[in-house]
């Protein structure tokens, strides 16, 4: 499970270089990571903060921190290579989280991209100033092809709902490409980070398991080693969604430090797993967003951010959390099936 673990789901686990290139630019390291979509403006990558997840699905601020300062450094490196990488192991722009939410409420964590790259340099920063706990230390700039493809899947409609919040999608016959691009002028399309060495960790993990059958209580499971306040949406596949906690019944959803919150609360309408279509399975995912801070918290909750529907309210967040350290606040998500009952 995406969510229960604390493992580098998130990292690239480092492919090497070709030979006749070692000696010029070496191997990656798993700090490496690829951007969903290249960007021209590789210089004024440099310097911004990461949003750091344990389960993947990276993201990048839209700009730089308020006065952080970077000089690059450039340096040659020409060489061909191609690449294949995992849905977790991608990174967004914190404006364009939307879309690889999507991708996931869609499809989960079957979807990779296929990279082809004619690498031509990096640059590198150096940094002066405020600008982060975690931000892109280096870029790799090149012009190549990416395409998304995905595993084989049936389709499947759904829903899960708590009261009148019911999710509901579907899923297109089994098909391999999703989405290609092509870009011809160099851009920036890969990243290492650097971590300041005094960071705070937070660490936090939700548990549910990955597949339910139609009727079952959903019962999530989340631990924190500081007490955290939690934000959980969820999501159907076309990415339309609503959040569950907070909920009139559960108004602050808080994790003892080094302790365990369990959902729904003893006192709580429950929320059982229900296909619309009771003969055909269907796919959700759950977004979980926690605070160390009770004043973030309070800032980003829905009621006083205007939340919306799920996916609109999860990219609002991204974008505002942008000045936030990461040392406050962790996000993870995790996909989940529910599947028809024996014999239907």
């Amino acid at each position: 499970m995406s969510l229960g673990s604390c493992t580098k789901q998130g990292f690239l686990a480092a492919p090497k270089a070709d030979g006749e290139v070692a000696e010029k630019i070496g191997g990656f390291s798993s700090d490496t990571h690829f951007l969903l979509e290249p960007t021209g403006d590789a210089e004024g990558l440099l310097g911004r903060q990461v949003r750091v997840t344990s389960a993947g699905a990276w993201t990048i601020a839209d700009e730089r921190a308020p006065g952080c300062e970077v000089r690059v450094k450039e340096s040659s490196s020409s060489y061909k290579k191609k690449y294949r990488v995992g849905l977790g192991d991608l990174t967004a722009f914190a404006g364009g989280y939307k879309d690889m939410l999507k991708l996931e409420a869609r499809y989960g964590r079957s979807v990779e991209a296929e990279y082809e790259i004619v690498n031509v340099k990096t640059l590198t920063a150096d940094t002066e100033g405020p600008c982060g706990e975690v931000i892109v230390k280096s870029v790799r700039v090149g012009s190549g092809f990416r395409k998304l493809v995905r595993s084989a899947e049936g389709a499947a409609k759904g829903r899960a709902g708590k009261a009148g919040l019911g999710i509901e999608g579907g899923r297109e016959a089994a098909t391999e490409a999703l989405d290609s691009m092509e870009w011809s002028d160099p851009q920036a399309y890969a990243f290492s980070y650097d971590r300041a060495a005094q960071q705070k960790q937070f660490d936090f993990s939700a548990v549910l398991p990955d597949k339910f059958t139609d009727g079952d209580p959903i019962r999530f499971e989340f631990a924190a080693n500081e007490t955290a306040y939690l934000i959980v949406i969820v999501l159907e596949e076309s990415g339309v969604g609503g959040v569950l906690y907070p909920s009139g019944q559960v108004s602050l959803p808080t994790v003892k430090g080094k302790s365990q919150l369990v959902l729904p609360s003893p006192d709580e309408t429950k929320i059982k797993a229900q296909l619309r279509d009771p003969k055909t399975a269907a796919r959700e995912t759950l977004v979980v967003y926690a605070f160390t801070h009770r004043e973030d918290f309070d800032r980003f909750k829905p009621a006083a951010m205007d939340a919306g529907e799920g996916l609109a309210y999860a990219e609002k967040l991204e974008k505002a959390l942008s000045q936030v350290p990461i040392s406050r606040w962790a996000r993870v998500t995790q996909s989940y099936e529910i599947v028809p009952k024996d014999g239907e």
